[in-house]
């Protein structure tokens, strides 16, 4: 299967707007400077090489959609265990704003998720990134969330601890 041909999700989700960001009951904000441009970051995050390397679980990103990416992009992301996320970007400000919904997942895990990167340019080599992931779990997950809710604030301050040392190993 090449990278562009789409796989319908097995589960459909409902996707998440900009404002829904504020009402989910499941929200994670993590706030962290990073040693690297606003650019440099979005550089990061374009690259479908560069997720596994920082973000634990990631075992792959397939872009869907042609360069340039923007509003309305769609990718794919493959994880460890084989369970595969279908994206959709409804934000993209490089340098400073992007943000994804799921469409859909290869398993029944949520019914709406949603990623918000809202980045602050702190001069030539450094920016202030606000990740707020939201979701609302179901099946087995929502069951056990209550009991591991803590476990996944950790994942995530963890995402942003990878990230910074990612980014500070980028050429300059």
């Amino acid at each position: 299967m090449s990278p562009t041909d789409v796989v319908p999700p097995k589960v459909a989700c409902v996707p998440l707007t900009l404002a829904d960001h504020e009402r989910m009951p499941h929200r994670y904000v993590n706030v962290v400077e990073l040693p690297c441009s606003a650019e440099a970051l979005f550089d990061v995050f374009e690259d479908e090489h560069s997720w596994p390397k920082w973000a634990p679980g990631i075992g792959r990103v397939d872009w869907t959609s042609p360069k340039p990416y923007g509003v309305g992009t769609t990718r794919t992301v493959t994880f460890w265990g084989g369970a595969q996320v279908f994206e959709q970007f409804s934000d993209w400000e490089r340098g400073r704003l992007l943000v994804f919904t799921f469409l859909g997942t290869s398993e029944e895990i949520w019914t709406r998720f949603g990623e918000r990167y809202d980045v602050e340019a702190l001069g030539a080599d450094r920016c202030r990134l606000t990740w707020t992931v939201s979701y609302d779990p179901i099946g087995g997950f929502g069951k056990v969330h209550p009991y591991i809710r803590p476990v996944m604030a950790l994942n995530f301050k963890m995402y942003m601890w990878r990230l910074r040392r990612y980014c500070a190993r980028l050429p300059r």
